[in-house]
């Protein structure tokens, strides 16, 4: 029963992450409150995508809820402050749940559908919170400059969305680099090389262990 729920759980999780990565930008404008209720849904399956331990719980539990607030008050009381609380907070759970999951897949002892549906999901959240760390080095760029320029230089020159650091983040991580968007200031270009080596390392060491753990496996289970 534990572990069907578990599988229900990361289903959903893959289903929010797919609708907020490849399915919310096919809007032209904001569709109300989708993308705040999307990262909420993505918040509270991720912390109940897992058998985490009660010590992670008692971490995830109230970061999830503190991150859900700060981007509901973000939604309704935007500032500069506010907004990067909002980052700060989400930069932190995703930080958290991606460890704890890389840790969980780890440790497990077979490949089930669980573990490779958590591993999709770790991937696309890695991806995620690039992005927001993308959002972040360009909200102190703008702010400590006291200028409408933006730590990344986008070739549509537009108001950024944040769509458009998450493509940044997923192109770097995957390191397909169109080059339509590029790092401009020191931080921007750090993180950028921290979401390509991530993403690298990722697939290379997790590769790695599942096929290990499946070729482990004794005969006929």
């Amino acid at each position: 029963m534990v572990v069907k729920n578990l599988t229900r759980n990361n289903i959903v999780l893959l289903v929010c992450l797919l609708i907020l990565i490849l399915l919310y930008p096919l809007f032209e404008m904001e569709v109300g409150l989708l993308q705040e209720v999307l990262m909420t849904a993505v918040l509270f399956s991720g912390v109940f995508s897992l058998d985490f331990s009660s010590r992670s719980l008692k971490i995830l539990l109230p970061l999830g809820t503190v991150t859900a607030a700060t981007i509901w008050i973000h939604h309704f009381i935007p500032g500069y402050l506010v907004s990067l609380a909002d980052f700060i907070t989400t930069v932190l759970f995703l930080l958290a749940i991606v460890v704890l999951m890389i840790r969980h897949i780890a440790l497990s002892q077979n490949v089930t559908a669980t573990i490779i549906l958590s591993s999709i999901n770790c991937y696309l959240l890695l991806g995620l919170l690039g992005g927001v760390m993308l959002i972040i080095a360009d909200v102190v760029y703008r702010y400590v400059h006291s200028s409408d320029q933006h730590a990344i230089a986008f070739a549509h020159q537009q108001t950024p969305e944040f769509y458009d650091f998450v493509y940044l983040s997923f192109v770097t991580l995957t390191t397909l680099g169109y080059g339509d968007i590029t790092p401009v200031s020191h931080l921007a270009r750090s993180i950028a090389i921290l979401i390509a080596l991530s993403g690298q390392m990722y697939v290379t060491i997790l590769i790695a262990m599942l096929v290990g753990k499946f070729l482990a496996r004794p005969r006929g289970r």
